[in-house]
Order: structure tokens, then C-alpha cells, then sequence
């Protein structure tokens, strides 16, 4: 068994709304092509193909594929809502420490309009129904895991808790967005200043958006035997999801998925051998403003009563969300994972340009889809 992966090469497309038309397979294709260009090698070198996409139709993976060339190699199709790119990552990398391949391409591509042309975005313009009302009268966990097919109701319960029981300003929710949306404009995917950005959801909530993104995961004996890069490790990815105990106590931030971020954290810092305070960069999940604080806290950043003064600091370690996040850049479901995790190879390599983390070396992502399934990964600049 292998005992270390690195990340060879990293492609992102610019995130559109979904206001603005683009072929979903050249997308794609141009993701790959950058991914293969910064890894220094070529496609046929690869292992095994890992597809991310949520709204993707059948048999777009191999037209994107045919761009690059379909070399019959073994492709795997991951479909797990909006921790499908995670969901892959994880599996590419425990697939070449298993020593079953030495280069793997992760490929996530998203058009929202796809399947959603008359449905409202994973529901979250949907008002409070009797079915909610309902559910939150009850206090049982099958209770609980029924909320998430309320998002909207969901997310709003959210932020309301964190107001009335926390104290969390309005203030502080606002200055979480505008440094978002500044992050963004830094870079290619940012579209913050969009006009249908507050259109199309409440302003707690990220926008959607179209994208694509590849990330080209390799042993270390494949890069030294091909000159491919190796700045970057991928150290460590862990997985946590739901526990009876945590949603029998009925607390909407568990339902969103804070108690398994922070089991799941605990886990990557041990396995990696790392402190908290050693992270210098962090892409987490933010959905929703409530989110970015939210896992703040779970990802033992700072203490959950004093999240609302950690954010509003203006220098505070590590940083957080140095792309926008999905507040800023917006979220695209079966891309964001790669998307984040391609801006901490870019922060460790030292080529972030305006939103370059002085000092870099290690950086943590995180993925959750309301609260289901929670995934850390932890990158080290080797």
C-alpha cells in the first residue's frame, strides 16, 4: 500500500450563472486539458477517470472523454448530490493508496439549468409547508433527516437560531457576503456583482451557478518517473456522516451537518499529525452565510460562542475562503469540492496571485450537503 498521493495538476472553468449559456461538454473539456497542461503529461498516461455531476445527463462523460480521447480506460460515474466531487476525491485517493492505479483524473462538470428548468433550485425559494411544520413539531431523528427535503425552511431555521441563541448580528451576516463577493472578484469564477445573484435566492443563501473543474491525482513513483509536478500532498480525507445520538437532540445545526464536521475534523487532524493552529488556509462549505459560521466553529477554528468576533476579524489565521467560496463564486454541485481544492493548490504552490495566502503550506477543504455527509480533506505543500 501506498503511504502518500499527491496533486499533480489542478483545471477550473470560470462559474457562470445560469443566466449565461455554455456548452457543458467543451466546459469540460477545457477543465481537462488545463488539469493535463499543469500536471505536465499526457492522457494517456491515466489510470482511471472519476466523474463528478449531479444534473448531468447520461453519456455526457464520454462526449467530454472524446475531446481528450477515449482510450477505453476504466470511468467511474459518482452521483452523491452536492458532495459528489468530494465523494470522488475520496475514492481516486484511496483508489491509488490501494495501489490499483498511479494517475487518476476527477472530472466535475455541472450545467443547473439541466433537470431544472421548472424546478426551483434543490427547492430553496419553496415557502414553509404544513409537511415542515409538521416535522419540526416533532423531535425524533427521522424528523430531523425529513428536514433536509425542506431546504429552504431549513436554511432560514438556520439563521434564525443563530441569531436568537448566539446573538449573531445582521451585521456580521453582511460582512461574511461583502468579503466573500471581494474574494471573488479576484478571480476567474467570482460573479458576486451578477443582477440576478439576490434575484434568485434569499441573501443568506449562494447562488447557483454552471462549471467545470479536473483535478489529476498521482503516486509519488508516477511523478518522479514522468517529471509530473509534486508540490502539493494530499495528506488526508475523511468522511463522517449522521449519528442517532446527535440528531435525536433536535438541533438544526446538526441536522446541517455541524456535529459530523467536527467528528470529522477531529479524525484529519489526528491522522495527518497536524494542530488546528498549523492551518494556514481553509475552502469550507458555505451555502449559506450560516454556514461559513457554522463550520467555522465545527472545523475547531475558533470556539463555537465566539464565532460571531472570529469572522469579523480582520486578520485572523487561518483564512477562510481566500476563492469566495460558494457565497462568492457560487455553488456548483458536482464541481465546488475541485474548484476549492484546486485554489489550495494554487495557495500552496504560491500562484493565487491577488488572494496568495503569504506562507502557505498546508490548507484544509471541506464539503457537506446539508448535512448528510460531511468530507475533510487536508493538502501540505511537500
Amino acid at each position: 500500500m501506498r503511504e502518500r498521493v499527491l496533486i499533480a495538476g489542478v483545471g477550473v472553468t470560470p462559474f457562470t450563472p445560469l443566466t449565461v449559456r455554455r456548452v457543458l461538454s467543451e466546459l469540460a473539456g477545457q477543465a481537462v486539458r488545463a488539469a493535463l497542461e499543469d500536471a505536465r503529461i499526457d492522457y494517456d498516461l491515466i489510470d482511471q477517470v472519476f466523474v463528478s455531476g449531479v444534473n448531468t445527463p447520461v453519456g455526457v462523460s464520454e462526449r467530454v472523454l472524446m475531446q481528450v480521447g477515449l482510450s477505453g480506460i476504466p470511468t467511474f460515474s459518482i452521483r452523491d448530490g452536492g458532495v459528489s466531487a468530494s465523494s470522488a476525491v475520496h475514492l481516486a485517493r484511496s483508489t491509488i493508496l490501494a495501489g490499483e492505479a498511479e494517475a487518476i483524473l476527477v472530472l466535475g462538470f455541472e450545467d443547473m439549468r439541466i433537470g431544472n428548468a421548472d424546478v426551483p433550485f434543490f427547492g430553496v425559494d419553496e415557502c414553509p409547508t404544513d409537511d415542515w411544520r409538521d416535522l419540526i413539531r416533532r423531535n425524533d431523528p427521522l424528523a430531523m433527516i425529513a428536514q433536509r427535503g425542506h431546504p429552504a425552511a431549513l436554511f432560514a431555521a438556520q439563521m434564525e437560531w443563530l441569531q436568537t441563541q448566539m446573538g449573531i448580528t445582521d451585521h456580521c451576516f453582511e460582512r461574511v457576503l461583502e468579503r466573500a463577493c471581494a474574494q471573488a472578484r479576484l478571480g476567474p469564477s467570482g460573479f458576486a456583482d451578477s443582477p440576478d445573484r439576490r434575484e434568485c435566492q434569499p441573501p443568506y443563501l449562494c447562488a447557483p451557478a454552471s462549471g467545470a473543474a479536473a483535478i489529476l491525482l498521482c503516486s509519488e513513483e508516477f511523478a518522479a518517473r514522468y517529471g509530473s509536478r509534486d508540490e502539493v500532498a494530499f495528506l488526508v480525507s475523511t468522511r463522517s456522516n449522521d449519528m442517532l445520538s446527535e440528531l435525536a437532540a433536535g438541533n438544526v445545526l446538526d441536522v446541517l451537518g455541524r456535529s459530523a464536521t467536527r467528528r470529522a475534523a477531529v479524525r484529519a487532524y489526528e491522522l495527518a499529525g497536524i494542530g488546528v493552529e498549523e492551518v494556514d488556509v481553509v475552502e469550507l462549505h458555505d451555502q449559506s452565510v450560516g454556514d461559513y459560521l457554522m463550520f467555522s466553529s465545527a472545523l475547531g477554528l475558533c470556539e463555537e460562542a465566539q464565532v460571531g468576533k472570529f469572522v469579523l476579524e480582520a486578520n485572523r489565521k487561518p483564512v477562510i475562503c481566500p476563492s469566495g467560496g460558494l457565497l462568492g463564486c457560487g455553488l456548483v454541485p458536482g464541481v465546488s469540492a475541485l474548484a476549492q481544492m484546486a485554489e489550495l493548490v494554487h495557495q500552496l504552490r504560491g500562484e493565487a496571485g491577488a488572494r496568495q495566502v503569504q506562507g502557505a503550506r498546508i490548507g484544509l477543504q471541506h464539503s457537506a450537503s446539508v448535512g448528510r455527509s460531511v468530507t475533510v480533506s487536508i493538502l501540505q505543500r511537500a
